[in-house]
């Protein structure tokens, strides 16, 4: 007890205590800046936590220097004492000096830390990437398969060996990989391999054709260095069609280009790639068209119900093949999200589905990433970015991953996270409308509304009729209080989207925001008001004034599908609603507070 007390003293006697509090002071402060810094230059998201580590091993080190140097600070003033009892004279200390030395100590340790993390980024982004890439990875985009057959059918087939190879080489951490989402707007491109890096940002592409012929399969692969335009790899396979012989191919072509690129294939990746999902051909095709149709018409609800039977068809074939649950799964989100099918009715049978995927392949990513989608409209956040975090684990290159954890952090009001996966989404998949349309709505409920209208003119440009893209300008214009370009951006969203129900509510906001109420409600007629369309509405209402049809709406809503508030607590949107106390008592019901 007494060499506590004696401590205590110490520690207060030596100042200590003040040192400790700046640095505790400065470290916040260099937090900010490192975190401003690393979202600018697109660094690494280990970067923000590598400060941390060094601010924390800092701590000890500054305390103890702070101690030693006030031990010794203490000897030469006893010393100075007895010298002055001698009758020498003493010097005076100045006014706050020990104040002051104090603070320099814990404002030298924090700069410290913040140089040696600058040490590295700088090293890092001249040696190791730039802005727009990132490190200088190994990176590589994988073109469209041409179909060789010449039969149409057999497209499904090639391009279900395309997304397994993809999905393969995204396992590898150490390897960038562009989604499928922005190579196929490549399928019939006359550009060069260069010209094709530059707009992705990688540095090498890989080419291939698929040729399935009767019993056989002949798969042609070729990897070129984009700077070059020369060969790394090239291999041709000639093999009897199994399904053993399919999966054979696209493991080696994984391998072989881990190795062409000098990316670390680590054994539980090695195994993973080597595994094969199915050992039925059949339900391998089954799956192919139906994975083909959820991801090229997702918002139609024929394309749906078609990939939902397909799935259905391909677990017939091999109950076991977990991917096949996962597919099964995504239309019935699908379903429900386009609000064909009710959320009581959808969700059960996609959780159902995902449960079954997890107990065949605990580490298939895909079925992480829609059990986070499915948790996430439950409203179940923290869980939904648990297994958000478990996909990006086993699956660092899934964009989709990266783009749905933003979603999620967002709903947790964890902005500057948010922020920083939808950009990994973006670097992942440069030219998807999702992933970038993501981003602006990060920015947008962060508040950057300047970031977000320049996300949203960058979404134009890649897609100059995208209504989406419209969309997110109307709305960033409105709330910026430009209101004639909010009303025009909004009319050319629901021009584009052919009278589509959200542009039209859209647009209904901003006639609200410029006060011309009869334009607005002229607007909502016809809107159908059920799900996230009628929390849209009453945020209308809202800005109109009437609040008790504001609530009533979001009643509805909420009644219809508890997720279409899920983000309501941070949408900016919903600003004149928030005073109300009915907002907190919502909010409470939802489970959202």
């Amino acid at each position: 007890m007494n060499g506590l007390k004696r401590l205590i003293h110490e520690v207060h006697r030596r100042s200590l205590w003040q040192v400790l509090g700046i640095y505790l002071l400065g470290s916040w402060l260099a937090l900010q800046v490192v975190d401003v810094l690393a979202n600018n230059f697109g660094l690494p998201q280990w970067f923000p936590p590598l400060a941390l580590a060094l601010l924390v091993i800092g701590l000890p080190i500054v305390l103890a220097a702070a101690f030693v140097q006030e031990g010794t600070a203490a000897r030469a003033a006893a010393e100075a004492e007895a010298e002055a009892e001698a009758g020498a004279p003493r010097a005076t200390p100045a006014p706050g000096g020990r104040v002051l030395l104090t603070g320099r100590r814990g404002v030298l340790g924090v700069l410290v830390a913040l140089a040696l993390w600058g040490v590295v980024a700088t090293g890092w982004l001249l040696f190791g990437g730039g802005r727009d890439g990132g490190p200088a990875e190994a990176s590589i985009a994988v073109l469209p398969f041409v179909n060789r057959s010449g039969e149409e059918g057999s497209q499904f087939f090639t391009d279900g060996m395309h997304e397994d190879i993809l999905t393969q080489l995204g396992k590898i951490g150490s390897l960038k990989v562009i989604s499928r989402t922005s190579v196929m707007r490549y399928r019939e491109t006359e550009k060069s391999v260069p010209e094709i890096a530059a707009e992705l940002g990688v540095s090498t592409v890989l080419e291939g054709g698929v040729e399935r012929a009767g019993e056989r399969v002949r798969i042609s692969v070729q990897l070129i260095e984009a700077e070059s335009d020369r060969h790394l790899w090239a291999e041709s396979y000639d093999e009897e069609l199994t399904v053993e012989n399919i999966f054979a191919i696209r493991s080696d072509v994984a391998r072989q280009i881990a190795a062409a690129l000098q990316a670390t294939l680590a054994p539980e990746v090695r195994a993973g790639i080597e595994r094969s999902p199915t050992r039925s051909l059949e339900a391998f095709d089954f799956y192919t068209r139906g994975r083909y149709l959820l991801e090229a018409r997702a918002f139609e609800r024929p394309a749906l119900e078609s990939a939902l039977q397909l799935f259905q068809a391909a677990i017939v074939a091999d109950p076991g093949y977990a991917r096949a649950y996962v597919g099964l799964a995504d239309s019935y989100l699908n379903l429900a999200n386009i609000a064909v099918m009710p959320a009581a009715e959808a969700l059960p049978q996609a959780e159902s589905a995902l449960e079954r995927a997890l107990q065949l392949d605990d580490e298939l990513a895909e079925a992480h990433v829609s059990r986070g989608h499915l948790l996430e409209r439950e409203l179940r956040f923290e869980e939904a970015l648990d297994e958000l975090e478990r996909a990006i684990e086993l699956n660092p290159g899934s964009a989709a991953a990266h783009e749905r954890a933003a979603i999620v952090l967002l709903s947790l009001e964890r902005h500057d996270e948010a922020i920083r996966q939808a950009r990994r989404a973006v670097e992942l998949d440069p030219v998807s409308i999702a992933a970038r349309a993501s981003l602006a709505t990060s920015l947008l409920f962060a508040r950057d509304y300047e970031s977000c209208l320049e996300e949203s003119r960058r979404i134009l440009e890649l897609q100059p009729h995208d209504a989406m893209a419209y969309y997110y300008l109307g709305a960033v214009y409105g709330l910026l209080g430009r209101f004639t370009d909010g009303i025009a951006a909004m009319e050319r969203a629901v021009e584009l989207s052919q009278d589509g129900p959200i542009a039209r509510v859209g647009l209904a906001y901003n006639y609200a925001l410029a006060g011309e109420r009869q334009l607005a409600l002229e607007a909502l007629e016809g809107v159908p008001v059920q799900g996230a369309l009628a929390k849209e509405i009453a945020l209308v209402y809202g800005v109109l004034g009437e609040l008790d049809l504001a609530f009533d709406y979001l009643e509805r809503a909420i009644a219809y599908d508890p997720a279409a508030v899920a983000r309501l607590a941070v949408d900016p949107s919903a600003d004149t609603l928030r005073a109300d106390p009915r907002f907190a008592d919502l909010m409470r019901r939802a489970g959202l507070e």
